[in-house]
């Protein structure tokens, strides 16, 4: 009996870098790369056109998108002042407190709607007059697409309606965008288009992109100017850097399809779950991201997951009574019906528990 495919949907940055991102490496490693923090002439290209993509002055390479996020962060904001930002966002939740802990910014989560601030508490906070006693809120984030909704998208008129306002009272607005481009290709508008509100943009390289890793910081000169020595302060400073460029350049320049077949293959997911009477979504303007509402309890949920794990599928925890998958090039849609099935084997086993 032949050994059973597992299907691993713990995350988008689980996706096989394609050949040509494989071969670009290998060249890479095998060239000269240079000594300054810049001078590697991958990673100028890949910077270059990153900018240009986003209609922004400058790009600079990071390992993580987690450290461009703070490196946006400590460019823009001194200690002591205010970020506010969804509390539910990836930077408040899920990035180790690091803008508390390295920036030494405060921040002020707002209650948001799938990753959309509520305009009026944020115009309030925004326009607050500073005194002694309360630093000016200087930085407003937002993050699509937004992760804990279900990989949703933030529409242009929030996008902009928000820059707007951080303008108005002196602010920057920063664009979390480890899924960027799936949320362009969602909202059917360009990549400049949708950077246009803000002042600075982080991209993840290595999620349904595909890149092995790396990720981007897109905006001003000045900015960027900043953000070079802060990641150098942070240990960002990678080099020899032409292999992850390489590879990067090629996923910025080939792999935005592959985020639509991948929005595909959701929608076919939750509908094939949705047959088999799971609470499963989004399944309109979604992306990537499949969130299934299992009602479980803690340990029973653990017992699920384990349960499907044995049937071939993995995924993770997601909040109380939920789990979340994503989809990516590993995943295609011959895959789509075992992974339905797997939930049902996984349902069934726990409802019949060997004695």
């Amino acid at each position: 009996m032949g050994r059973r495919m597992t299907h691993d949907l713990r995350s988008d940055f689980l996706g096989p870098p394609t050949d040509e991102m494989v071969e670009a490496t290998a060249r890479a490693a095998a060239s000269p790369d240079g000594f300054a923090l810049r001078e590697s002439r991958y990673q100028r290209e890949l910077e270059s056109y990153a900018a240009e993509l986003l209609g922004k002055e400058d790009a600079l390479l990071f390992p993580t998108c987690t450290m461009a996020n703070l490196a946006a962060v400590m460019a823009q904001v001194a200690p002591g002042e205010t970020v506010i930002a969804d509390a539910e966002s990836h930077c408040v939740l899920s990035e180790a407190g690091g803008i508390a802990a390295v920036a030494g910014a405060m921040v002020r989560g707002l209650a948001g709607r799938a990753g959309l601030l509520p305009v009026d508490e944020l115009s309030a906070a925004l326009g607050a007059a500073p005194d002694a006693q309360r630093q000016p809120a200087t930085l407003a984030m937002l993050e699509t697409t937004h992760n804990r909704s279900g990989g949703m998208p933030l529409p242009l008129a929030h996008l902009e309606q928000v820059g707007e306002l951080a303008r108005a009272s002196g602010a920057g607005l920063h664009i979390d965008g480890a899924r960027f481009f799936n949320a362009a290709i969602a909202l059917g508008i360009s990549p400049a288009a949708m950077a246009a509100p803000a002042t600075t943009v982080s991209l993840s390289l290595n999620k349904g992109l595909c890149a092995p890793n790396g990720a981007l910081l897109v905006g001003s000169r000045a900015v960027i100017e900043r953000a070079l020595t802060i990641r150098q302060r942070l240990g960002g400073g990678m080099r020899p850097a032409g292999p992850v460029a390489a590879a990067g350049l090629v996923a910025l320049r080939t792999m935005l399809p592959q985020l639509q077949r991948d929005h595909d293959n959701a929608r076919e997911l939750v509908a094939a779950l949705r047959r088999l009477d799971f609470r499963a979504g989004p399944q309109l303007a979604g992306t990537n991201i499949v969130l299934v509402e299992t009602g479980l309890d803690a340990p029973a949920q653990q017992r699920f997951l384990v349960a499907l794990a044995d049937a071939g599928v993995l995924a993770i925890p997601f909040g109380a009574g939920r789990l979340r998958l994503c989809l990516h090039r590993g995943i295609d849609a011959a895959a789509i019906p075992e992974i339905a099935n797997a939930f049902a084997s996984a349902r069934n086993a726990l409802a019949h528990p060997e004695t």
